[in-house]
């Protein structure tokens, strides 16, 4: 049953399923654009590594903005929290179309980092406060799906706009600028978040189920993160493609991912959140050992569309998880822990998976990943079943 005394309005649905995707996601539209950055910059003092993050920058503020605006999330509210973030957002992230210093470039970036974290924990926050059961479990799958449609966009998006001039690669990121003044008007705040002294006083308390989902979330971002850091090396090395062919097969598992966010609420009312958590991972496993033992086309597609296919049910199963362990007034807080980690992983792949590489191949890493994830996957195992969701 929904919190809210009346029926949600369509224009709030939109905000809560484009707002945090949009911030998320707007960033991927940067890439194609980062040959013709290094042209830029090629005089700038290792310019590789600080055009390099331009795109990597983001997720460190996410992982340093990530509790404390979970905090304000609990302590202001998630309307605030939002508003401020998407406005936040469009401004830093379409900046870049007017700067021509790497420097000022990469203070825009950062900035970029500390909304998505506003924007994301606010987002699912609401979700998990607007809707309940099954109901939230298919809302839940519908915001990873349009993240999964997202990366699709984007990356085409970037493409398009880069033919132009880089600069235009960052207006891809206005569209908050529109889902600014809606947030606004559409979004209305819960109910339980009004009264401020009992956040206050609440405590968020953890216990193993919480501990494994924040664990789950960070090894199966830092697994997965190998693919898009490795796959273009990986497949040209392997079977002589060129962006064309890795771009394609990196939509397809987009989209895998965008099937699995529709589909996963008519799979969770038959399976419940710890069996899930040991399936998708398992699954996803299974993707990144095919990926790894590839030698011909057919391992490649199958991998990348498995992994993709799981990686949407893993997003999904988790955060829905994390809703129903967490009463209202601790939501923000769980929810910063959770996006943390999910950028620390993705932050620290290619910090340990680079030297892995250069001593090893790039196929033992995607095995490595297959290997991290399938235990992930079984550590869920040791978990006791619960019957009952107790919220904390």
């Amino acid at each position: 049953m929904n919190t809210l005394q009346k029926p949600i309005n369509p224009f709030t649905k939109v905000i809560l399923l484009l707002g945090a995707n949009v911030a998320l996601m707007a960033g991927a539209s940067l890439t194609p654009g980062m040959p013709a950055m290094m042209a830029e910059f090629e005089n700038v003092p290792g310019a590789g590594f600080w055009v390099s993050m331009i795109i990597t920058l983001p997720a460190l503020f996410v992982v340093i903005g990530g509790p404390i605006t979970g905090f304000f999330t609990d302590r202001f509210g998630r309307k605030p929290v939002l508003v401020v973030s998407l406005l936040l957002s469009g401004l830093s992230g379409s900046a870049g179309f007017f700067l021509n210093s790497i420097g000022a470039i990469l203070v825009t970036r950062a900035l970029v980092g500390l909304s998505i974290a506003g924007a994301t924990i606010a987002t699912n926050s609401l979700i998990a406060d607007y809707f309940e059961g099954q109901e939230r479990a298919k809302f839940m799958g519908i915001q990873s799906a349009f993240t999964g449609l997202g990366g699709v966009v984007f990356l085409s998006l970037g493409g398009i706009l880069a033919d132009f001039n880089w600069h235009y690669s960052f207006l891809a990121h206005l569209p908050l600028l529109i889902l600014f003044p809606l947030a606004l008007i559409f979004i209305h705040e819960p109910e339980e978040i009004a009264r401020h002294e009992e956040v206050l006083e609440s405590k968020l308390k953890l216990n193993p189920t919480k501990i494994y989902i924040f664990a789950a979330i960070l090894l199966g971002q830092f697994s997965f993160v190998t693919v898009p850091i490795f796959l273009a090396y990986y497949l040209t090395a392997l079977l002589g493609v060129g962006g064309t062919e890795v771009g394609l097969i990196g939509a397809a598992s987009g989209l895998f991912s965008f099937f699995a966010g529709l589909l996963y609420e008519r799979i969770s009312r038959r399976i419940r959140y710890r069996e899930m958590a040991i399936f998708s991972f398992f699954l996803s496993g299974c993707g990144f050992m095919a990926l790894g033992l590839a030698k011909s086309w057919s391992l490649v597609i199958i991998g990348e569309l498995i992994i993709g296919f799981s990686m949407g049910l893993i997003v999904s199963n988790l955060t829905t998880w994390l809703a129903s362990e967490v009463s209202p007034q601790v939501r923000g807080r769980a929810n910063g822990i959770f996006f943390t980690m999910m950028f620390l992983g993705q932050f620290f792949a290619s910090i340990v998976y680079t030297p892995i590489v250069n001593a090893t191949s790039l196929d033992f890493a995607y095995i490595l990943s297959a290997v991290i994830i399938i235990l992930t996957g079984l550590a869920g195992l040791f978990l006791r079943r619960d019957i009952s969701q107790q919220q904390q």
